[in-house]
Formats: structure tokens, sequence, C-alpha cells
């Protein structure tokens, strides 16, 4: 498990979400990107929250080698059945791709995007954590639905935890 401190709250992280980042790291010159939905739950009296499951690219994504768009139908449907089969205790906490680059970073597409996930998406959290896997390492950011601040907190290699500071 990852944990990452930020501010008043601990953000965890499943080391199963980071293995299928991982295994969907775009390391051959032909691999499209990938993505997709991160879930979990608010932990009682706190903000901190952890993050335990994810959605797969869908076959009515959209899918080359720089890009990644989730349709939103589809995932959303996963995210409901989860949701009804947990009995009603995770959610949708926030976005993962890859990027075809050793280091990632995000592109003015991403960070527009999130800052549209923070206005628009429905969720309990005050925060959306976004992921994004490149083919050495992983960077974590985390957003705040209030002020619309996007803050990279963490980046680490696949097998093992470095902190960002």
């Amino acid at each position: 498990m990852i944990s990452i401190e930020w501010g008043n709250i601990v953000i965890e992280i499943e080391e199963q979400v980071i293995k299928v980042i991982q295994n969907m790291r775009q390391d051959s010159p032909t691999d499209k990107e990938s993505g997709g939905m991160l879930i979990g739950s608010i932990l009682t009296d706190s903000n901190d929250f952890v993050i335990r499951d994810y959605t797969f690219p869908q076959k009515e994504d959209y899918q080359s080698r720089y890009r990644f768009i989730r349709r939103e139908k589809s995932h959303n449907a996963l995210l409901q059945k989860k949701w009804k089969e947990s009995n009603n205790t995770v959610m949708y906490l926030g976005e993962w791709h890859t990027h075809p680059e050793m280091d990632p970073h995000y592109s003015l597409q991403d960070i527009r995007n999130w800052r549209r996930l923070l206005r628009k998406s429905k969720t309990f959290s005050d925060y959306l954590v976004f992921i994004i896997g490149g083919i050495s390492i992983y960077r974590v950011w985390i957003g705040s639905r209030e002020n619309g601040d996007i803050e990279l907190v963490y980046e680490g290699a696949y097998n093992e935890s470095n902190k960002f500071n």
C-alpha cells in the first residue's frame, strides 16, 4: 500500500491499482494509451480515503499512441455496479492513464480534463486523484474541488515506493 500525506488528509493506494497501471505501460512503440477511473472509499470521520479499485479501458474508449478518451457511459455503468456490490461504500475518486514516456508529465489536455472533472464530477470527496503511468515511473497528483488547485504529491518506481518531496 502506498500512503500519501497531503495537508490534513491521507490517501492510500493499494498495490493492485499500481500493478494494473504497470501492466499497461507503453513500453513498445505500438502500445496505445490506456486509462480509466480510480475507485475507492472515504474513511469514516475523516477526509482520508483508500483507492482500491479501477476500471480498465473499454471497447468504446478512444485509444491511440498519444491519447486516451474515456467514454463515460461504459465506465459509469461499471462504477454503478461496483457501488451496488460494495453496499454503497466505493465511489469515483479520480482517473488514471498511461503516457509513452519514461518520466510522465501531464499534457495541456490532461490538466484541462482534470479541472473539468474537479468542477463537474459527482462524488462525496472534496479531492480527486490523478495518476499517470510512465514507462519507468508513475506520478500522482491531487486536485482540490474547493480551489481547483492540482498538486504533484508522489512519484514512484513500479517496484519501489519513493515519496515526492
